[in-house]
C-alpha cells in the first residue's frame, strides 16, 4: 500500500514533514533539534544530554507528573534521545490521542523550565547513568575508541558528560544552551503513522513552538571542526578489575554524504555486520572466542567511524587480538567476492524494510533526513544506491583508506595481552 510523505516549510525554523500510513492504529511524532553535544560550548559540556532529562520535569504549566499522566491515559510512549549532531523528543499514541499527545511533546520543548530543584534530582540521576556506563567494558573501550580517533574533533566528546562536567551544570547553564539551539531554527517535527499533515501543521503552528524557535540565522552544524585526519595511530587502554577483555579498534571513514558512503556501509557489513560476516564466522563460529564480535559505521556531517568491537575471557585475550587483527587485515590481502556483497547488502536492505513496519522508525528516517539533509531520500533511492555497489567498489574503497587505526583495550593486563602487537599488525 502507498504511502505519503509530505513537507511544510511555512512556520519559520521549522519544517514539518509527514508520512501518512492508512494500516497503521498510531502515530508517532519525533521534535528532532538540530543540536547536540558536539554543540556544546567550553562550560557545558554534558547539557544536551542533562537537558533532555530536566526537560521532562516540569513546563510552564504542568508537572512532571501530570504530563506521564496524560500519556499514559492515552496508552502511549514519551522519550527523548541524544546524539552527537541532534537531539529528539518524541511520543508514540494510538490514533485518537494524537493531538493530545502532540500538546504535550510541544509543551515539553517549548516550556521545560530547568527549574534548579528539578536540576539537582536529576543530576543524581544523570550520575547514575554515567556510572553504569562506566561499569560496562564495553561502553568505556567504545568510548576510549571514539575520543582517540576523533581527537580534538567536538564530536569525540562523551555524549553523557563526564562525571566532573554533570556535576558542574547548572540551571542557568541549561536554560541558556537550551533557548539557543532553539534559537537557531534547526528544528524539524516529523510524524509517521494514521496522521493529517494539515492537521500536524495546524497544530504545530498554533502551538508554543513558534513562539521559541528562532529564523534559522545562527551558525549551526557547518561550523564546527572536522578535525585532524592525520593522526599517528593511538593505543589508549584501561586495567580494570574484571573477567573480561574489551577492544575496540576505530578509524576514521566517510561522512554521511561522501560518494564512498555505501561502500563504507557494505564493506563494514562484509567484515561484522551480520550472522555471515567475516568477523563472526572466525571470531566465534569457527574459534569460539567471544560472544560479542561485531562491526558498526557512524557516518557524521564531517567525517565517519568505523569500529570494531569484540569481547572475551581474559586468557583468551592475545588469540583474540590475533584472529581480530587476522580478519581486518584480510579485507585487503583477501577481496571481498560478489556473494559476500550480495550478502551485506540483503542484509543492510532487509534492516531498511523491517523498519518500514513500524511507524517510530519511519518516522526516525524521514525526520533524520529533513534534518540532515534538507530533503526525504526515498526507500527506493536508498536501497538502489546500495544495490549499485559492486565488490570492485568496496575493494577499492578498502584499499583507499588511509585513516589510521586507533585501538582501546579495557582489562586486566590491557593494554598489553596483544593489544599493541594488533595495532602494528594494522600499520601502526
Amino acid at each position: 500500500m502507498d504511502t505519503t510523505i509530505e513537507v511544510d516549510r511555512s512556520i519559520p525554523g521549522i519544517r514539518v514533514v509527514t508520512e501518512h500510513l492508512p494500516w497503521c492504529h498510531s502515530a508517532a511524532v519525533g521534535i528532532w533539534v538540530g543540536a547536540g553535544s558536539a554543540d556544546e560550548r567550553p562550560g557545558e559540556h554534558g547539557a544536551a544530554h542533562f537537558l533532555e532529562h530536566v526537560l521532562f520535569k516540569r513546563t510552564s504549566s504542568a508537572s512532571g507528573r501530570e504530563l506521564s499522566e496524560r500519556i499514559d491515559l492515552l496508552g502511549g510512549d514519551l522519550n527523548a534521545y541524544t546524539g552527537r549532531e541532534h537531539t529528539c523528543y518524541h511520543v508514540h499514541v494510538p490514533a485518537p490521542g494524537l493531538a493530545e499527545a502532540i500538546g504535550v511533546l510541544t509543551d515539553v520543548v517549548a516550556n521545560g523550565r530547568c527549574h534548579p530543584d528539578d536540576v539537582d534530582v536529576e543530576r543524581d540521576v544523570v550520575l547514575d547513568e554515567l556510572a553504569g556506563r562506566e561499569d560496562d567494558p564495553e561502553d568505556v573501550a567504545c568510548e576510549l575508541a571514539t575520543c582517540a580517533v576523533l581527537g580534538e574533533d567536538p564530536l569525540a566528546r562523551p555524549v553523557i558528560g563526564t562525571e566532573e562536567s554533570v556535576r558542574s551544570l547548572d540551571a542557568d547553564t541549561l536554560l541558556e544552551f537550551h533557548r539557543r539551539i532553539l534559537r537557531a531554527g534547526d528544528v524539524v517535527v516529523a510524524a509517521a503513522g494514521r496522521v493529517d499533515h494539515e492537521t500536524l501543521v495546524r497544530l504545530i503552528a498554533e502551538g508554543p513552538l513558534p513562539a521559541v524557535v528562532g529564523p534559522n540565522t545562527e551558525p549551526g552544524a557547518s561550523a564546527r571542526s572536522s578535525g585532524l585526519w592525520g593522526r599517528s595511530p593511538v593505543l589508549v587502554g584501561m586495567d580494570e578489575d574484571s573477567e573480561q577483555v574489551q577492544i575496540v579498534l576505530a578509524r576514521r571513514t566517510p561522512a554521511r554524504d561522501d560518494a564512498d558512503r555505501a561502500a563504507a556501509q557494505i564493506a563494514t557489513a562484509i567484515l561484522g555486520g551480520g550472522l555471515s560476516s567475516r568477523l563472526f564466522q572466525r571470531i566465534r563460529e569457527e574459534l569460539g572466542l567471544a560472544y560479542t564480535v561485531y562491526s558498526s559505521i557512524d557516518q557524521y556531517r564531517l567525517t565517519g567511524v568505523l569500529s570494531v568491537v569484540a569481547g572475551c575471557p581474559v586468557e583468551r585475550a592475545e588469540q583474540l587480538c590475533d584472529q581480530v587483527g587476522e580478519v581486518v587485515a584480510g579485507m585487503r590481502s583477501s577481496a571481498p567476492g560478489t556473494d559476500e556483497v550480495d550478502r551485506a547488502v540483503g542484509h543492510l536492505t532487509g534492516s531498511i524494510l523491517l523498519g518500514l513496519d513500524d511507524p517510530l522508525s519511519r518516522m526516525t528516517r524521514i525526520g533524520r533526513h529533513l534534518l540532515d539533509r534538507d530533503t526525504v531520500v526515498p526507500v527506493a533511492t536508498s536501497m538502489n544506491r546500495l544495490l549499485a555497489v559492486t565488490a570492485e567498489d568496496v575493494t577499492r574503497y578498502w584499499e583507499s583508506e588511509v585513516a589510521p587505526w586507533s585501538l582501546a583495550a579495557v582489562g586486566p593486563g590491557m593494554p598489553d595481552l596483544g593489544a599493541a602487537g594488533l595495532l602494528d599488525r594494522l600499520g601502526g
